[in-house]
């Protein structure tokens, strides 16, 4: 296993972020929550919520307006990328908008498919987490929208926009297959498999 850093963040987005339908849709951080732990289930991810009930993920399979598909239960991404997007996009492009579930603060300038593509690995109080499945989340020309700060942003700026931030930057998504329950907290270091 290869050391790719340290958790840095970990988010529950609780409702979508991509508001509307049709041509108008657009991208809105809002619903994301950060939060000092987190719970990864084969169906998905939920964090405790400070009145004792819990918060469950937009993505977990549990939700009552789930948007899982299957693949994209889990997201992670890598702090180094919020640098690369920032150079882009600018400063007002601030961390954690991507909408991942961890952000990994490494030192490597970029994290590539081929390098975590076998499985990504977390250590937690009872050993090590794997997710598996890693493929690119791809971006949507909402968020593409959101980087460029131009809800009327040309065709040509927001397939270029969707370029850039596609192939990882955005993050990947990954499953967690269990057979339990895990914990995950900032700090814990992160593996490439």
């Amino acid at each position: 296993m290869t050391l790719l850093g340290t958790i840095a963040r970990l988010q529950i987005q609780r409702s979508s972020l991509t508001i509307g339908t049709g041509p108008t849709r657009y991208f809105d951080p809002a619903a994301l929550l950060v939060v000092e732990e987190l719970f990864l289930t084969p169906g998905g991810a939920w964090a405790p919520a400070r009145d004792g009930s819990c918060i469950v993920d937009v993505h977990n399979a549990m939700h009552p307006f789930t948007r899982s598909r299957g693949e994209n239960t889990l997201c992670v991404g890598f702090s180094r990328h919020y640098d690369t997007m920032r150079a882009r996009f600018g400063n007002s492009f601030t961390f954690g908008c991507a909408a991942e579930n961890i952000i990994v603060e490494g030192t490597a300038p970029s994290v590539t498919l081929d390098e975590v593509a076998n499985g990504i690995a977390i250590e937690t109080a009872d050993g090590i987490a794997t997710l598996t499945n890693v493929i690119v989340a791809t971006p949507c020309m909402p968020f593409a929208k959101f980087a460029l700060r131009d809800p009327h942003a040309s065709t040509e700026a927001v397939k270029s926009a969707i370029q850039f931030i596609d192939q990882g930057i955005r993050g990947y998504y990954c499953a967690f297959a269990g057979p339990k329950t895990v914990i995950i907290r900032p700090g814990a270091k992160v593996f490439a498999v």
